[in-house]
């Protein structure tokens, strides 16, 4: 692990906001610690990757499988950004990779996230794979599942996603799981 990693302890804070319109929100992470603030940046599919990977390590420890609410009707509000966190962060990064890991000894979740880092080749951009970690903090199991909770609400608040293949129905949805035919209520 590079010496370079801004290790905020135990985090008193760590959430999710989604900023902007639906079909054009950017998403971030942000974490508070007695050590510092942190914005980290990442896209839609990677908020909805954490969350999964959240639910599924919360019951690897519990030993107990949740069902998880493919979609949610009036969702409630998430509380979003607080008033006093900084509008420059110690730390604010697009991420390229995140690790979740739990420490049985302390009942804790160690969350790592990496960089993300292009690489110009002859070829074009490519995405470098093996960033070393440059943020690194600890959260209950409270705050992952609160944390769950909140990126679920957000996800249900953009725009609504085709049942059959998932992607944003914008317009006229072609759904590739449906080979192009659909009843007519999913536009």
């Amino acid at each position: 692990m590079s010496d370079d990693v801004y290790d905020f302890g135990r985090a008193e804070l760590f959430d999710a906001e989604a900023i902007g319109q639906p079909g054009a929100r950017r998403f971030r992470l942000f974490a508070r610690s007695p050590r510092g603030t942190a914005s980290l940046w990442i896209e839609r599919e990677q908020m909805d990757a954490l969350s999964t990977a959240f639910e599924q390590l919360l019951a690897q420890v519990s030993g107990v499988a949740t069902l998880r609410a493919e979609a949610q009707a009036n969702p409630d509000p998430v509380p979003g950004i607080p008033a006093d966190f900084p509008i420059a962060p110690d730390l604010d990064f697009s991420v390229g990779q995140m690790q979740i890991g739990y420490d049985e000894e302390n009942d804790r979740i160690l969350v790592r996230a990496a960089p993300l880092e292009l690489i110009e080749e002859e070829d074009g951009l490519t995405v470098r794979e093996d960033s070393e970690p440059l943020f690194s903090t600890i959260i209950s199991r409270g705050q992952a599942t609160r944390l769950i909770a909140h990126i679920n609400a957000i996800l249900a608040g953009g725009r609504p996603r085709c049942p059959f293949c998932g992607r944003p129905m914008q317009g006229k949805h072609i759904c590739d799981k449906q080979n192009g035919f659909h009843p007519p209520s999913l536009n």
